[in-house]
């Protein structure tokens, strides 16, 4: 059997019209000790076939807290009060754990954080991408036909063949992560959800890893949700951009319009504050506190104690969402207010 026959096996079916993805107003709360958090909050985004899709923000904004829940992998102590995931048109929500476990890998897939440490050390790689192609590909593969598609997931990622006959410790960083992503997409999931999946790599194989991705996602027509506390990495890989804060979605467009023009004041702040080495030197305005207890978050916008434009709506009533032309999604009282364009060093020394 040839690795294109192998490929359109393993292919997952479904309804092609409309939308891969779509959250409906998702809320997701954990329940602890001190009392239940507010780690999801009216989270609405929409995902179309062969798109990809960056959600951006600090440490605890509910990015990856999304993510889980696309898999239904969130905490045991975690739980959707409201809302709806929509895959193909189907509700996750509503099936069952066995139900459910047929659709990862196969229909959906995920690069968890750091999970190129994950490998056991005492297996081959490719003994271990096997493991998974065991329990989730449609029919039962001869020795051969694993061989062949682990080497065709190979080829893909760029690693040697014979890399599969390798122990972990044998593998660089950067290849570890490779045969991660290479086992990510050994079941031909129609979405795969990339959680930092550069962390810990230094730049030069970041930038070769974030191209591979691209690169893949283009032969093979799937989509992809990028996470990244990194608002340029996503800018550079995605199509569109959804910007967290404090488990809300507080703006929504194209990473071209986001970054070049951002009209929320966190996303502002969050460009604002990253340096560039290309172009004009720039004053870089800092993002000042920190992010709220989401056990008792602030009033009206959870973001009003950071925000340099905030006015006394902003304490006392929540902003909604508003289409400012193109699908631009900004949930700001005050986005008008937000200068058009990140400030430039003026100074000789800045």
């Amino acid at each position: 059997m040839t690795t294109s026959e192998l490929t359109e096996i393993g292919a997952s079916g479904g309804d092609t019209s409309g939308p891969l993805i779509e959250l409906k107003n998702l809320n997701m709360d954990y329940q602890t000790k001190e009392g239940r958090v507010s780690a999801v909050k009216n989270v609405n985004l929409v995902l179309d076939r062969g798109s990809s899709l960056g959600l951006v923000g600090e440490s605890g904004c509910g990015k990856t807290s999304v993510a889980l829940t696309l898999l239904r992998l969130q905490a045991s102590n975690a739980e959707i009060t409201e809302g709806q995931i929509l895959l193909n048109g189907e509700n996750l929500l509503d099936l069952t754990e066995d139900e459910m476990r047929s659709k990862r890998w196969n229909d959906i897939s995920m690069v968890f954080q750091g999970a190129m440490n994950a490998w056991n050390p005492v297996y081959r790689i490719g003994d271990q991408i096997r493991e998974a192609l065991d329990i989730h590909w449609p029919e039962k593969l001869t020795k051969e036909q694993v061989r062949t598609r682990i080497a065709e997931l190979f080829a893909l990622v760029g690693l040697p063949e014979e890399a599969m006959d390798r122990y972990p410790h044998e593998f660089s960083g950067g290849m570890r992560q490779r045969a991660t992503i290479a086992m990510a997409l050994s079941c031909n999931p129609q979405l795969i959800i990339a959680d930092e999946p550069t962390t810990a790599l230094d730049v030069i194989v970041q930038d070769q890893i974030l191209k591979e991705l691209k690169k893949i996602q283009a032969e093979l027509g799937m989509s992809i949700i990028y996470i990244s506390h990194d608002i340029a990495v996503i800018a550079e890989v995605a199509d569109k951009m959804g910007v967290m804060y404090a488990g809300e979605i507080v703006e929504y467009g194209t990473c071209e319009e986001i970054f070049h023009t951002p009209r929320h004041p966190y996303a502002w702040l969050l460009l604002s504050s990253t340096p560039s080495i290309t172009g004009p030197r720039r004053k870089l305005a800092p993002l000042v506190g920190e992010p709220p207890n989401l056990m008792n978050p602030p009033t009206g916008c959870r973001f009003h104690p950071r925000c340099p434009f905030a006015t006394d709506k902003c304490s006392t009533d929540e902003p909604v969402a508003e289409d400012i032309g193109g699908g631009h999604l900004v949930a700001c009282w005050n986005y008008d207010q937000v200068p058009i364009g990140i400030s430039e060093m003026d100074s000789e020394e800045g």
